[in-house]
């Protein structure tokens, strides 16, 4: 959208039962003759209700399938894959791995397109392509077939975290994204319980010649395949271009962007000295340090829970299965509810804490008890952080990164760097050390301290920043809009 437009949208409306006289008239470049009314406050939440009802569920739904299709090997595995499959030695590990080999390269420069493309046409040109990617996997009968769908769905999910995190970014406030991100990745959680009861109900069925585990990558591919048509319909480019918004609201939206440009701009156009920008900042290395952390936890819990399980000695597949559901509940729970509290608080770094101190924890507990009913509780536990620090750290980042394109390269670096855990996880996590994998679990535990410190040195210098600015601000130093999150009047969030 035009500045030009955005001026039009934020002047008056056109609704027969709005009282125009309170709509003003907003100057494309001058945020500071704004005048903000109760009615605009209203028309704003209206408008913000709208926004959610009809983001938060159809980005829920791609992040949760993208999920599904990306872990579900792991319930796979307990169903005869890799016999199916005459897969030897960890030969299953690397199928686990390879898919983050393309996953990590791309994320970086779908994160940079997003604003240039368009947000629906990347998201549904991806859904439709994993869909087909994941049907075909249902056929496969190598090990080389399974390497090949496995590389393609890495450049087809790519897409999903990197587009969806900086398109609220573009979308929503600051202190507003986080719940909506949570809100939303929430459903990744539920799609390991939704994934536990798909393999637990596909695994009966014996028709067509078909395993378990072919007919869950068939129906699971389906069922993103069916997204694609809602996605096209609804996702809006801009907030003001959703479908079911009135002239007011479009007014009140596109006001409230033109007051929000000192955190994202619209009119921003790429230039390389962005990219640049961010790979001169420190941060950008220790939050994408600070990521590899913690998706080591992330990914090992999400695909190898189900075997987790199967070792506190339930020889059942089924029982294995279903025990992993009530774990995926407690962790969807507590990420929204973190969420929630970040946004009101305005505060990222003590609810990255909590998770990651959830996780050491658990995986104590999951490495030295020896009775089942301890070691379950141990996957409970360490569940309770298994997604509240993979979202927060890099909204943290997109919170004090600026201008867009800065934003948009660091957040993309720090996925990039953080799924490089997804790469190496199932050679850590290996064939030979199932099911209680003593070895892997020491390595997280590690790799869990190692998040810990990089959160408290970002905590620190970020503290430290704030601190600088607020002593120039003193100082008499001006609101420069041009220097991004260098501007001194452009406070950081802990």
């Amino acid at each position: 959208m035009s500045d030009l437009d955005i001026s039009q949208h934020a002047g008056l409306g056109d609704e027969k039962d709005i009282d125009t006289t309170k709509v003003v008239a907003v100057p494309a470049d001058d945020e500071d003759t704004i005048v903000w009314t109760e009615r605009d406050e209203q028309l704003k939440r209206s408008a913000i209700r709208k926004l959610d009802w009809t983001l938060v569920p159809i980005f829920g739904a791609i992040f949760m399938m993208a999920s599904l299709d990306r872990s579900n090997i792991g319930n796979a595995n307990l169903t005869g894959y890799k016999v199916d499959l005459g897969l030897v030695g960890n030969q299953y590990g690397a199928c686990v791995s390879v898919v983050y080999a393309t996953y990590v390269i791309f994320e970086p420069i779908y994160s940079i397109l997003l604003k240039i493309v368009s947000a629906r046409v990347m998201l549904t040109t991806s859904v439709a392509c994993w869909a087909a990617i994941t049907i075909g996997a249902s056929f496969v009968q190598t090990y080389e077939q399974v390497i090949g769908t496995r590389i393609l769905l890495g450049v087809a999910e790519a897409v999903c975290a990197p587009a969806i995190a900086i398109y609220l970014t573009m979308t929503y406030q600051r202190d507003e994204y986080v719940r909506r991100q949570t809100a939303i990745q929430a459903l990744s959680a539920l799609s390991g319980a939704f994934g536990g009861l798909l393999a637990f109900a596909l695994n009966k069925i014996t028709t067509g010649g078909l395993h378990g585990w072919r007919w869950m990558y068939l129906v699971e591919g389906l069922i993103s395949a069916a997204i694609v048509p809602f996605a096209w319909f609804v996702i809006p480019n801009t907030p003001y271009e959703l479908r079911w918004l009135n002239d007011a609201e479009r007014d009140v939206l596109a006001k409230r962007a033109v007051m929000n440009r000192k955190f994202y701009d619209e009119r921003d156009r790429f230039d390389w000295k962005f990219v640049r920008l961010a790979y001169q900042d420190w941060r950008t290395y220790v939050h994408a340090i600070n990521h590899f952390g913690i998706d080591c936890t992330l990914y090992s819990i999400t695909t190898f829970m189900p075997t987790l399980c199967a070792g506190l000695g339930f020889t059942s597949t089924v029982d294995a299965q279903l025990l992993t559901i009530p774990v995926y509940a407690i962790a969807a729970t507590t990420f929204v509810l973190a969420g929630v509290y970040s946004d009101k608080f305005k505060l990222r770094s003590p609810f990255i804490l909590f998770g990651l101190f959830a996780n050491l924890v658990g995986y104590i507990m999951l490495l030295a008890a020896p009775q089942v009913g301890v070691r379950y509780a141990g996957v409970f536990i360490a569940s309770i952080g298994l997604y509240i620090p993979t979202a927060l750290n890099n909204l943290w980042a997109a919170d004090n990164h600026a201008p867009h394109f800065k934003r948009a390269t660091t957040c993309g670096t720090i996925v990039f760097v953080g799924n490089i855990s997804g790469a190496i996880i199932g050679f850590i996590f290996t064939t030979q050390t199932s099911p209680r994998y003593i070895p892997g679990i020491k390595f997280v535990l590690g790799m869990t301290c190692m998040s810990i410190l990089c959160t408290s040195v970002l905590l620190f210098g970020t503290w430290k920043k704030n601190q600088n600015k607020k002593a120039a601000i003193e100082a008499g130093a001006p609101d420069d809009r041009s220097l991004g999150d260098k501007n001194p009047h452009y406070p950081l969030f802990l």
